[in-house]
C-alpha cells in the first residue's frame, strides 16, 4: 500500500494532483485545511488529502476485471469524490455550530465586519447575548497607548511602501509642536526626491532642524545629540524596513532611544499585513499604528491585527488632512468601529 500527502489550493485541485500521480483508483483517507503561520492561521485556500494506492493493484492486467465491475467502481469513486467536496464547501461554516442561536447575529456581525471566525467565537463565548457586552470584550482585548510623556522622546516609522509613513510624520509632528515640542526630523529616505521635499517643507512650516541620512552608520551621533532637544520623528524608506531594523539592532548596542512604530495601512489584507510583520524583526517593533481608516471598507482586521502582533495601539490616522486627520484612539471608538457603529 503506497500511502502520500498532496497539497493543493482547494480539494478539487488536490484530488487532481492525486490522480494524475497515483491514477484513478487512488482512494482518499482523508482531508484538511491546512493552517500556516507562528499565529496558526487557517488559510482555507489550502487543503492537504492523504490519498493511498494498493501497488500490486494500480495497473491490473487489461481484462482483469469486467466491464461491469468498472463501472461500478468508477461509479463509487464518484460518489467518493463528491462527497468530499461536500465535506469542504461546508468546513467554513462548521465553526460557527459552536456559536449559540442567540448569538448568531452578532456572530454575523463580526464575520461581515471581517473579523476572523475563530476570533469572532472566542469573543461571543466570553461575552453576553447583549452588544454592549461584546464591545466591552473587545476593548478589554485593544491596547491603546498614546503619546505620555515617557514615550514622547519620538518615533521611528515603519511599515510597507504606501502605508503613509512620511505623512503620519507630519500629522505627529504637528502634534507635538502643539505641545510646545521642539520637534526634531530625521529622514532615511534619502533616495526618494518626493519624500524628502515633503520633509523639508514640513521643517519649514514648524521651523524645526531636519538631517536627512544616507548611511545608517551616521545615525547614532545625530539620534544622541539632538534627542536632547526634543521629540525625534524618523522617517524610514517603505522597501528596505527589515535592513533597517537589522542595522539598528547592529548599531545601537544598548537599545535604540525612541519608539519603533509599525504602520499598517487599514485598507490590507490581514495576509498582506501578516506577511509584511513577518518579514522583519518582530521583536524590535514596540507598537503599531493604523492608517487611511476613512479608506477602509470594515474593521475587523483592526481587532485581529492587535491580537497577532500583540502590540499596543499608538494612534490612528483617519484620512489624509494634515494636522487634523489622528487621533490617539480610545478603546470604546476602536469597538464602535469593529462592530459597525461608533
Amino acid at each position: 500500500m503506497k500511502i502520500k500527502k498532496f497539497v493543493g489550493k482547494s480539494f478539487k485541485d488536490a484530488l487532481d494532483i492525486v490522480k494524475k500521480e497515483l491514477g484513478p483508483d487512488a482512494i482518499i483517507l482523508s482531508s484538511k485545511s491546512i493552517k500556516t503561520g507562528p499565529f496558526g492561521i487557517l488559510n482555507k485556500d489550502a487543503v492537504e488529502v492523504t490519498a493511498a494506492i494498493d501497488e500490486e493493484d494500480a495497473a491490473p492486467p487489461a481484462g482483469a476485471a469486467s466491464s461491469g465491475m468498472e463501472d461500478l467502481l468508477k461509479e463509487i469513486r464518484g460518489l467518493r469524490d463528491e462527497v468530499c467536496f461536500l465535506k469542504e464547501t461546508l468546513r467554513p461554516i462548521v465553526p460557527t455550530l459552536r456559536v449559540g442561536k442567540d448569538k448568531k447575529g452578532l456572530f454575523n456581525l463580526l464575520v461581515r465586519q471581517g473579523v476572523d471566525t475563530q476570533f469572532a467565537i472566542i469573543l461571543l463565548e466570553r461575552s453576553q447575548e447583549s452588544l454592549d457586552s461584546l464591545r466591552g470584550v473587545i476593548r478589554k482585548d485593544l491596547k491603546i497607548q498614546g503619546l505620555v510623556p515617557a514615550e514622547e522622546r519620538g518615533f521611528l516609522f515603519l511599515g510597507p511602501p504606501g502605508v503613509g509613513k512620511t505623512t503620519t510624520v507630519s500629522k505627529v509632528a504637528h502634534m507635538l509642536s502643539a505641545k510646545k515640542k521642539s520637534v526634531n526630523l530625521i529622514s532615511l529616505d534619502a533616495g526618494r526626491i518626493g519624500s524628502v521635499a515633503y520633509m523639508k517643507e514640513l521643517s519649514k512650516q514648524l521651523r524645526c532642524p531636519l538631517r536627512v541620512v544616507k548611511k545608517i552608520s551616521d545615525l547614532p551621533k545625530i539620534v544622541y545629540k539632538e534627542i536632547q532637544k526634543g521629540p525625534l520623528l524618523i522617517d524610514t524608506p517603505g522597501y528596505d524596513y527589515t535592513g533597517i531594523l537589522d542595522d539598528i539592532k547592529d548599531i545601537f548596542a544598548s537599545g535604540f532611544p525612541v519608539k519603533k512604530c509599525f504602520l499598517i495601512d487599514s485598507s490590507m489584507s490581514v495576509q498582506s499585513v501578516i506577511k509584511a510583520w513577518q518579514s522583519c524583526n518582530v521583536d524590535m517593533i514596540d507598537s503599531i499604528g493604523f492608517t487611511k481608516l476613512d479608506m477602509a471598507t470594515q474593521y475587523g482586521s483592526i481587532y485581529n491585527i492587535s491580537l497577532m502582533t500583540s502590540r499596543p495601539l499608538s494612534f490612528v490616522t483617519t484620512g489624509p488632512g494634515v494636522p487634523d486627520d489622528i487621533r490617539i484612539p480610545t478603546s470604546e471608538f476602536l469597538a464602535g468601529l469593529i462592530t459597525g457603529g461608533i
